[in-house]
């Protein structure tokens, strides 16, 4: 629906529009009110699509607006927000680097009575390839946690570890930081994690080892977040959910980093191939 506001009710997050003659109102979830509600006023153009449910406010029924596609300010013209440009400029940022590493983390998690905790990694899993390409390098093991000779029960349960092979099994962080230091070097990739937690735990380690920083936070893309701004998705959407909606064919997690991390890829793709 595209149409210029009548008025806005700013105290109950809702714009009016005047439709076959009839004023219509149309609220907005606490979710879309906090980035978009700033931007609508009486005369502003928007091209919005309205959700199969209506809320009750009062004495009176509303469309729920179920994402915005443009709000433009007319006088002055000002664009305040286009999908069918995000999604073009998205799609032209993911084919313009020639190097991506599909990476992700297993964590420590705590103890049931912690109170002070920060998580470290123990279990890396990348893939280095080019964008729709072939692998380039792939690889997986587990790390030692700095200073630790134990796993919380929560880990051990979670990632289903026996803790004396985990211990006989994994490599000392400095392994895995000069890997990534020689493919950072090498490659100059993006680094593609599914969320925030990868990139928060990588950052972390390196506090943690006390490591001079190989990556910054602009080296990342979180497809995560890149999916949910391309398909207007309300709440998160699990790695493993979204490998299912493009292939069709259910794959069951079993927290395996080197795994996910392959997935990740996979998603990649096929995200790109969509756009």
């Amino acid at each position: 629906m595209k149409r210029i506001i009548h008025s806005v009710d700013q105290k109950q997050k809702i714009f009016y529009m005047i439709y076959d003659g009839r004023k219509i109102g149309f609220y907005l979830t606490n979710r879309l009110s906090k980035t978009f509600f700033p931007y609508l006023s009486k005369g502003v153009l928007i091209d919005f699509e309205i959700a199969p449910k209506m809320k009750r406010i009062g004495k009176y029924s509303f469309y729920q607006v179920a994402h915005f596609n443009q709000i433009i300010s007319l006088s002055p013209y000002i664009v305040h927000y286009d999908l069918f440009k995000l999604r073009h400029d998205m799609r032209d940022v993911l084919n313009k680097h020639k190097y991506y590493l599909f990476i992700d983390f297993e964590m420590t998690m705590p103890g049931y009575h912690d109170t002070d905790f920060k998580p470290e990694i123990i279990q890396v899993g990348y893939v280095l390839a080019e964008a729709r390409g072939p692998i380039i390098h792939s690889d997986g093991y587990y790390v030692l946690p700095k200073e630790r000779t134990t796993l919380s029960k929560r880990t051990k349960k979670f990632l289903k570890l026996d803790e004396e092979q985990f211990f006989m099994d994994a490599t000392p962080y400095d392994y895995f930081y000069s890997n990534l230091e020689k493919l950072v070097k090498k490659y100059q990739p993006k680094l593609v994690v599914w969320g925030k937690n990868d990139l928060t735990a990588l950052n972390d380690s390196y506090e943690i080892h006390e490591k001079e920083k190989l990556t910054n936070d602009y080296d990342f893309i979180d497809l995560l977040k890149l999916h949910k701004d391309y398909y207007n998705l309300k709440d998160d959407l699990g790695l493993f959910k979204a490998y299912k909606t493009y292939f069709e064919v259910d794959f069951v997690q079993e927290h395996d980093a080197k795994d996910d991390a392959l997935v990740t890829k996979y998603v990649f793709d096929s995200f790109l191939d969509y756009m």
